[in-house]
């Protein structure tokens, strides 16, 4: 009886001994990220910013980018049977960049062929703009995050060596300090930096496909409009 009270109270200890362990490395947890010091600061407002990037700019691309494959056939289509104010209003009701630069084609119907062209092409690089707006922040945060975290690597060398002059003695409590700082700076900085870099490539990656697509409109439109002014005069012009 005696030993398995014993054995009662040596497993309660042991359980209350895990459970202070396991608070004070779930509180310690916090504490260290905390010792990564003020440098963290621009980082997390960095990593913020690319959040807030990567998804604006997924939702625009997705509606400028947006591929219909019966709209633009039923535009060929008004195209082929010469009624050009007909598809232009169409593509005007269509929110896509390829709409716009096709109406812009539209428009200049009744000129030369390379007047046509020019004005397309003008259309699709305010649409390309469109499409890039604000990426150049997630170029910028995947270049700066990593160089803040060596900054913050570089404080915490500084940090180490001044507490090894304040104590006059190398040991682990005198140095963890400043790894922490050194460890954890170094590991957001990269973090964000990956982030940002996949966003910056991911979403150029969406925008080289807009732009093929709108090239290929663009073509066929301009070879759908050359087909019904060999045929005769443009009678129902979009001008």
């Amino acid at each position: 009886m005696y030993l398995l009270s014993v054995l009662l109270q040596a497993t309660g200890e042991t359980f209350v001994e895990v459970a202070q362990q396991t608070v004070i490395e779930g509180e310690s947890f916090f504490q260290i990220l905390l010792k990564g010091g003020w440098i963290l600061l621009p980082i997390l407002l960095l990593l913020l910013l690319a959040i807030y990037v990567i998804i604006e700019r997924w939702v625009t691309i997705k509606n400028l980018g947006k591929k219909d494959v019966i709209w633009f056939a039923r535009v060929n289509e008004l195209i082929s049977e010469n009624k050009l104010n007909k598809a232009a209003k169409f593509c005007a009701e269509h929110p896509s960049s390829y709409a716009k630069v096709i109406t812009a084609g539209l428009n200049d119907a009744s000129e030369d062929e390379h007047i046509i062209q020019e004005s397309m092409e003008t259309e699709a690089r305010q649409q390309i703009s469109k499409l890039e707006n604000n990426m150049n922040y997630l170029g910028i945060t995947a270049s700066i995050a990593p160089m803040l975290g060596f900054l913050g690597t570089i404080f915490g060398v500084i940090r180490i060596f001044y507490n090894i002059a304040l104590t006059n003695d190398l040991n682990i409590a005198a140095i963890s300090d400043g790894l922490y700082q050194k460890m954890i700076c170094s590991g957001v900085g990269l973090l964000v930096g990956v982030i940002a870099y996949s966003g910056y490539y991911v979403l150029n990656g969406r925008i080289d496909k807009i732009v093929a697509n709108i090239d290929k409109y663009a073509n066929e439109t301009l070879r759908a409009l050359r087909s019904v002014k060999s045929t005769g005069t443009i009678e129902d012009s979009a001008n």
